[in-house]
């Protein structure tokens, strides 16, 4: 993501005397985690001992033998902590669906006052997890509570927040577990408590409620007026149950995102009232994560998206130039010839040629971006993408960038399996014009077409990350995509010089990034994005 003009004015640290929670400050395991790891350690230094009993002939020979031998069988038993603890069958469920054992410091609501909860995390460091269970935990303590509940849409909310693996639906214990009313939007705790959701795309429907608590989740992905949603989800938390004012609480907003640098943001960290920070890295939940999503992850944690998409890092000053940092001689290869042949497979898991056609036919008009990638899984379990080919032209003629991502199928079809060589088009401009067009040149070609959901920069930024750690390789020098890329911003009114640049990332966004699992709300576009482009093969 990309900041707007007036927010990358850097300068302030808006972080500077905030309360940050986080694994360096508070720990990083759960209560239930710590109670193993000690009893992991104890149970070592017990076997250790024993081990000494049995086989030392001084502290043996004032024990009998069958006891130090029977203390060694007890100890390799190994018996799990629940059995060590003595906890029957009632008890170990009630452990087992306490979520507040199992979360992290980083999870956890702060203790005492605070008003707003500002929980900025990485991809799957556990978000919504925690704002579940911080729902739960407040609808059981408060027969009173009213909470609502805003995500960026409606089957978002659901997906997510109530239904996915850590929605409240999933972890609520069997015994209070609410119901869920679809229809109205709301859930019902059994003790009174109630809940309603709402999405974040009219700040007018959000007029009406009072409420003692609000969970803001994944903001970064609000499309709609994103401040108006957020002053308005302020301005409904204005309610104190009864037992708020004993214990002399205010109405409460919990906000659980990956961090973006937006006036949306900057606005949230201004307002210092009650404001506690915590953050969390991808990392911190790794044990929970798919093994090759956290490779990815750590490949790319130190370039600028990879900072604030996986470590959870909020800063303003950022390089307009999002290819800027990219040093594409370091991951350069001299020539198709010099990329390392595979056993029994073809080059290239797949071959794209991307099209990102101009909107006029004046001979001023944009140029046709076409550009042509091979995508392939190598040695590290990462995929890699290899740009063969600039075709990228400027014509009058509709049927002239047609005949050119043709003749780029025909060029390199022999380096994938069959099939698997395809034109890829963006049709937001000129719809099934595009196919149409391609299939007057050939109509055998297979093609495949997506409308843009993201804007130029929200598409570029993943793929720059991934060409900062040398996970994208130029075939060869490609001097006029190389220098536009040098300068892609992707802000509005820029589409005259980002032809190549939007053609380049393309096919990277849609068959390269989605494939990072556990990848939430925020990334669930890119993740439909693909799913959708798959099933718009051509006959």
């Amino acid at each position: 993501m990309v900041a707007s003009a007036a927010v990358q004015e850097a300068g302030e640290n808006l972080l500077a005397g905030l309360t940050i929670i986080s694994p360096e400050t508070h720990g990083r395991y759960s209560l239930s985690e710590r109670a193993a790891l000690k009893f992991r350690e104890q149970l070592r230094k017990a076997r250790r001992l024993a081990a000494r009993l049995a086989s030392d002939p001084e502290i043996s020979a004032h024990l009998e033998l069958n006891q130090a031998k029977v203390l060694v069988e007890d100890l390799a038993s190994a018996p799990d902590l629940t059995k060590h603890l003595g906890l029957n069958q009632a008890e170990v469920l009630a452990w087992y669906y306490d979520q507040r054992l199992w979360r992290r410091p980083v999870q956890t609501p702060p203790q005492g006052y605070w008003r707003t909860w500002f929980l900025l995390g990485g991809r799957g460091a556990g978000k919504t997890y925690a704002g579940s269970v911080a729902v739960i935990e407040e609808a059981m303590a408060d027969p009173e509570a009213r909470i609502l509940i805003v995500g960026p849409t409606d089957s978002e909310i659901r997906k997510t927040q109530l239904e996915g693996p850590s929605g409240i639906l999933t972890l609520a214990p069997p015994w209070f577990r609410p119901i869920h009313r679809r229809s109205k939007r709301t859930l019902d705790f059994p003790n009174g408590a109630k809940a309603f959701y709402v999405p974040a795309q009219n700040p007018d429907k959000l007029r009406g409620y009072n409420v003692s608590l609000v969970w803001a989740d994944e903001i970064v992905a609000w499309r709609k007026s994103p401040l108006d949603v957020y002053n308005e989800c302020r301005r409904v938390a204005r309610i104190q149950t009864t037992r708020m004012r004993q214990l002399g609480l205010p109405a409460r907003l919990i906000i659980t995102t990956t961090p973006a640098p937006t006036q949306l943001f900057r606005e949230i960290l201004e307002d210092r009232d009650g404001l506690v920070l915590s953050r969390s890295s991808t990392f911190d939940n790794a044990a929970n994560l798919d093994s090759k999503y956290v490779a990815y992850a750590r490949r790319v944690q130190h370039t600028t998206e990879g900072r604030r998409e996986f470590l959870g890092e909020l800063f303003f000053a950022l390089d307009a130039c999002l290819y800027r940092r990219v040093d594409w001689n370091a991951g350069r290869v001299a020539s198709v010839e010099a990329i390392p042949p595979r056993q029994g497979k073809a080059l290239f898991d797949k071959v794209v040629v991307s099209v990102d056609p101009a909107t006029g036919e004046k001979k001023n008009s944009d140029l046709h971006g076409i550009v042509v990638v091979g995508i392939r899984e190598e040695d590290d379990g990462l995929l890699h993408t290899y740009v063969l080919q600039d075709l990228s032209l400027q014509s009058p003629e509709p049927t002239a960038w047609a005949q050119a991502a043709v003749d780029g199928v025909h060029r390199w079809k022999h380096l994938a399996p069959p099939r698997k060589t395809f034109i890829f088009a963006e049709t937001n401009t000129g719809g099934s014009m595009v196919k149409s067009t391609i299939r007057q040149v050939d109509g055998k070609v297979k093609v495949k077409g997506q409308r843009a959901m993201q804007s130029k920069a929200e598409r570029a930024a993943p793929v720059s990350a991934l060409c900062e750690v040398n996970l994208v390789h130029m075939v060869g020098k490609h001097h006029k995509l190389e220098d536009q890329l040098s300068k892609f911003t992707g802000q509005e009114g820029g589409h005259g010089r980002d032809d190549r640049a939007d053609a380049f990332a393309w096919p990277i966004y849609m068959y390269v990034c989605p494939k990072r699992q556990n990848a939430g709300a925020a990334g669930r576009g890119a993740q439909q994005a693909q799913a959708d482009a798959e099933n718009e093969d051509d006959e």
